[in-house]
């Protein structure tokens, strides 16, 4: 079903790059900070990268002291990538206090309203992430026909079954913003689980998406061939 090619370029780093097509998707196994720069440019960017808060991935550091560099990095990647167009970045609102120093000014945010199931004979829980949007090209009442969207997330152990990624975010939602905006190309530099990846797919978007960690990045590779396969079907 796709093809592979495997050590495409050594970048500064030292670390090989492996480079996986999967119908639409092209996807990279590395840093995205050496990947982007040599990538064509892409019409948006849609990811949920880590959020400074000192969650344990298996392979980012995801050092609070760390974020603000990371963050700077990567919304400088994004805007060269895009040509400043639209992008949409999942955050932390622990982090609300640090949004203005690192993403654009004027930047807005779309609310991401999640409903959980009822557990341990407690009621639904309802609960809102933002997403940060900025674009040089475009604004949100442009690529999106509202600042919100609802999802009713199932049980916990569903969105967890064989995915080493921890909390993966939900696809209606990230579908939502894929079928919605005008981009006919999308790239995630935090590909993860490959959500993202699997809403573009779906969406009929050709995708980019880039991940450092190889456990999860096989496992996205299998999300998404999954999701082509269903469009052929």
């Amino acid at each position: 079903m796709f093809a592979m090619s495997q050590n495409q370029a050594r970048p500064t780093s030292g670390l090989e790059v492996k480079k996986v097509v999967i119908g639409n998707a092209t996807l990279y196994c590395g840093d995205c900070f050496e990947i982007i720069p040599q990538l064509e440019p892409v019409d948006a960017a849609v990811t949920d990268p880590p959020y400074g808060i000192g969650f344990r991935y298996r392979s980012c550091d995801d050092s609070p002291a760390k974020h603000l560099a990371f963050m700077t990095r990567l919304v400088a990647a994004l805007i060269g990538v895009t040509r400043d167009g639209p992008c949409f970045v999942w955050q932390s609102p622990m982090k609300v206090g640090e949004w203005h120093r690192y993403f654009p000014a004027g930047f807005d945010v779309v609310a991401a309203c999640k409903e959980y199931p009822p557990q341990d004979r407690k009621p639904h829980y309802y609960a809102w992430d933002p997403i940060i949007f900025w674009s040089g090209r475009s604004r949100l009442n442009q690529e999106l026909p509202r600042n919100w969207h609802v999802t009713k997330l199932p049980p916990w152990e569903e969105t967890q079954r064989n995915n080493p990624v921890l909390c993966p975010r939900p696809l209606p939602q990230v579908r939502f913003i894929c079928d919605s905006i005008r981009a006919k190309s999308i790239i995630d530099p935090c590909l993860g689980s490959g959500t993202t990846g699997v809403a573009a797919i779906l969406a009929g978007k050709r995708f980019i998406g880039i991940e450092l960690d190889p456990v999860y990045f096989e496992y996205a590779c299998r999300r998404i061939e999954r999701a082509v396969r269903s469009l052929a079907a």
